[in-house]
């Protein structure tokens, strides 16, 4: 397969599966944001660089399709490029491919490009946009980043939890990664090891700082073929911060 914009391969480790040995949905996660943020830094935007110029990226949507989760000691290649970048926005694509060099994981994710100082939205500079867009096509054509709505389903986890220093990244804000590591935890234990996890979509809403004390309520759906699993996070005041959708056959 021709390669994509930019691709990096790397090793499953054990500290990142599960005890089926396949790798958790969170440290997948994990890899993808470290191959957009080596994708950025390969093109000149480095971490340090936004930083001096007091910007960032901030994800708000994540899909995936997931044909199979990698397994422990198996070589993934990541491969990684921006199907759109314009104005204040970019969409990201990825693909996992394994070592007879298939696609097992197809993702989409949207950013948005963020003043850190007035922590507002601004445009991105045109020269970035030069840089960052590939003309590729879309991982997942069609992509509309829908998800399901609350209300529907049974209960199955309501709790709450304090974000702590562990949770927290550079921008002193939980980074996007736990979002979903907490949610997993809610996942039925007869759902996750005894089921496949095919689909995942994330949307995030509103940040949340080291402190924060944030509520979680898990809903766990029949579908044609599988479970739905639904999990919506709030803060105090029951604004919703972020909602994550898997799928499980």
């Amino acid at each position: 397969m021709e390669q994509i914009g930019y691709e990096e391969s790397r090793k499953i480790s054990y500290f990142q599966v599960d005890s089926n040995r396949l790798m958790t949905p969170a440290a997948l996660f994990s890899d993808l944001q470290e191959a957009a943020i080596n994708h950025s830094d390969s093109l000149g935007y480095s971490v340090e660089y936004l930083t001096e110029i007091h910007s960032g990226w901030a994800v708000v949507n994540w899909h995936l399709e997931v044909t199979r989760m990698p397994r422990l000691g198996e070589t993934i290649t990541i491969q990684t490029w921006c199907e759109k970048c314009r104005r204040m926005q970019a969409i990201r694509c990825f693909y996992v491919l394994d070592e007879k060099n298939e696609i097992i994981i197809r993702g989409n994710s949207r950013w948005i490009f963020m003043d850190l100082e007035k922590r507002k939205p601004q445009n991105i500079p045109e020269e970035m946009v030069l840089n960052y867009h590939s003309g590729q096509e879309s991982a997942i054509p069609g992509e509309k980043f829908f998800m399901p709505k609350e209300g529907a389903g049974k209960v199955i986890a309501n709790h709450s939890l304090i974000i702590t220093r562990r949770d927290t990244d550079t921008n002193g804000h939980a980074n996007n990664v736990k979002y979903l590591e907490w949610a997993m935890d809610d996942v039925p234990d007869e759902i996750y090891d005894e089921m496949q996890l095919v689909d995942v979509r994330i949307v995030y809403r509103k940040e949340c700082v080291r402190g924060d004390e944030v509520s979680m309520k898990t809903y766990v759906n029949d579908m044609d073929g599988g479970k739905e699993i639904l999990t919506f996070i709030t803060d105090k005041e029951q604004t919703v911060l972020t909602e994550i959708a898997t799928f499980w056959h």
